[in-house]
């Protein structure tokens, strides 16, 4: 059903309701990441997906260009000069009314069912962690929609089975593992691949399009904001990979499992329903001042970049572990 007349651009009052316009418009459309870049390319215009995620998940007003291909896309070439004067209308108010009320807004809107990553006994874990984040913690991530850098002001949730399976790993750990995990980072960090250290684990499209929400993917450091990232214990030795969006809220990474999608990192609004890793550290550089990390989960599986490429866009992915620098990490506080 064509509901195109739902939505008057002129009435938004700041950034905030006008970017709520625009994912309103692609949602009613229902249409895709994907096929937005199909029907542009199809008019002979540009329209990257991951263009796209920017513009729709951040707290920007998009270039003008970038608007006019996206209206056209969405099938509103007609109406393109009344978003065109929307659009100029809210860049010309003040940034703080853009930002006094920006709202919460879930960094995976449907839950589809998961198989689970290890056993089948995750299906009862998932089935209570599945609960949106804005109802399991009251609309707000440890306090507030940024949090408080290394401060976690909500007990974590049990782990899941894949965090219980990633803490058994190995028993026999030497006292120089234990002290490394123990000291891993807190408050807001950057992870980078230690192959690509230019490049930060963040928020992305798969490059090949099997998948159309938001994954973990590298990208440009300066690429990451308003996104921030921090490891939350979730057990002994255990912690899950979370990020903290003014307009998302909190998100962390759970491994796909099955389909186009396997291996590949998603953001969960319930972080009970995240996967926990067991994150080594081992020196590195000259006198072993710095740290390499591996993100591991049952002891023959870690993170690593998909293909151990090194430019912007490559996934991250769950992969057998092989000991290679693609599979090595560096943490550090974020900027």
């Amino acid at each position: 059903m064509d509901n195109r007349g739902n939505t008057d651009p002129a009435t938004a009052r700041d950034v905030t309701e006008f970017l709520a316009m625009l994912r309103d418009l692609k949602e009613r459309r229902g249409l895709t990441y994907r096929q937005l870049e199909q029907r542009a390319a199809e008019q002979g215009e540009v329209l990257a997906r991951s263009t796209l995620a920017d513009v729709l998940g951040g707290r920007r007003l998009p270039r003008p260009e970038v608007l006019a291909v996206y209206i056209r896309a969405c099938g509103e070439g007609e109406r393109l000069a009344a978003w065109l004067e929307a659009r100029e209308n809210v860049a010309a108010k003040p940034a703080a009314d853009a930002a006094a009320t920006l709202p919460e807004r879930p960094w995976h809107r449907r839950l589809p069912p998961r198989a689970p990553l290890l056993i089948a006994a995750a299906a009862a874990l998932v089935a209570v962690g599945a609960t949106a984040w804005a109802l399991a913690s009251g609309g707000s991530p440890t306090g507030s929609a940024a949090g408080t850098p290394g401060q976690h002001g909500t007990p974590a949730e049990a782990p899941t089975p894949d965090q219980r399976q990633a803490g058994r790993g190995d028993d026999t750990a030497t006292g120089a593992r234990a002290g490394a995990q123990r000291a891993v980072p807190a408050g807001w960090i950057r992870i980078r691949p230690a192959a690509a250290p230019a490049l930060c684990v963040t928020e992305g499209l798969a490059q090949d399009g099997r998948y159309d929400d938001l994954v973990a993917v590298q990208r440009p450091c300066g690429d990451v904001a308003p996104q921030r990232t921090r490891l939350e214990p979730a057990g002994t030795h255990i912690h899950r990979i979370s990020w903290v969006h003014p307009g998302r809220g909190r998100g962390c990474l759970k491994v796909l499992s099955g389909g186009p999608a396997d291996g590949l990192l998603e953001p969960r609004d319930a972080c009970s329903e995240a996967s926990g890793f067991r994150i080594e550290g081992k020196p590195s550089g000259t006198g072993g001042k710095h740290t390499r990390y591996v993100f591991r989960t049952d002891g023959q599986q870690c993170l690593g970049i998909r293909d151990s490429r090194t430019t912007p866009g490559a996934e991250v992915m769950l992969q057998r572990c092989t000991g290679g620098t693609a599979q090595e990490f560096l943490i550090d506080a974020a900027p």
